[in-house]
């Protein structure tokens, strides 16, 4: 059984733009989504880091419990815009794992991708953590765009950090077998709900929007693209 090691963000302090609230806030939330999915694989042994953790603490942690992999998940700051994965180098497991992560996470996110880069001097990418260990930035916090992305998407990132495990491995995707999509919950409050169909428009980059449409089909909505006028 693979041990997986999921380390979201600690730090409290990174306050994102708008109604964001923190990095560990909302990385915490996509790491809430991901364990579940690890755990009804079946053939991962899950672990997470704990809030009050700094990085040196979450690498002995890793280390301690013999990960296979180490996946850090943050948002990112400075002004940029798009997902970014940080491997130790290239021609690496390390890089094949930031790889796998890439190309799941990277065809959500609204706006321009930043690639797989390549730094071992952070701390749970380095020599520091004994596992394989790819660090992904999911988006900008600071960017409005990339910012609504993350809050809006806790569940959909998750799935894609697992298909990007899975993906590394070359497993199949088990833990997704017969999963259907979540509904609203129906709230009786004794007052006729007006619900109604309407047109949702969404703006994105022609490079992605294939795969959004695709996964918009795949809850069972109609979708197409139409030119911007």
């Amino acid at each position: 059984m693979k041990r997986i090691y999921i380390s979201p963000s600690s730090q409290e302090n990174n306050k994102g733009i708008g109604n964001y609230g923190t990095e560990e806030g909302e990385m915490n939330k996509v790491a809430d989504a991901l364990m579940p999915l690890l755990a009804n694989d079946g053939r991962f042994e899950a672990k997470r880091n704990t809030t009050d953790m700094d990085v040196y603490q979450m690498a002995k942690d890793s280390n301690n419990f013999q990960a296979d992999i180490h996946i850090p998940i943050h948002s990112n700051a400075g002004g940029g815009v798009g997902t970014e994965v940080y491997a130790y180098g290239p021609k690496t497991n390390s890089e094949r794992l930031a790889q796998a992560l890439y190309k799941q996470v990277a065809p959500l996110s609204p706006g321009a991708d930043r690639g797989v880069k390549y730094n071992r001097s952070l701390v749970e990418v380095g020599d520091s953590v004994s596992a394989t260990s790819a660090l992904i930035e999911l988006g900008f916090h600071d960017n409005s765009l990339d910012a609504e992305w993350i809050m809006l998407s806790t569940a959909a990132i998750a799935k894609a950090l697992y298909l990007g495990i899975c993906d590394y491995y070359g497993y199949d995707y088990r833990a997704l077998a017969g999963v259907a999509a979540v509904a609203p919950p129906n709230v009786s409050t004794g007052v006729p709900i007006d619900d109604h169909d309407i047109y949702l428009s969404v703006r994105v980059l022609l490079s992605k929007s294939e795969v959004l449409v695709k996964q918009i089909q795949s809850m069972g909505y109609a979708c197409k693209v139409l030119p911007l006028a």
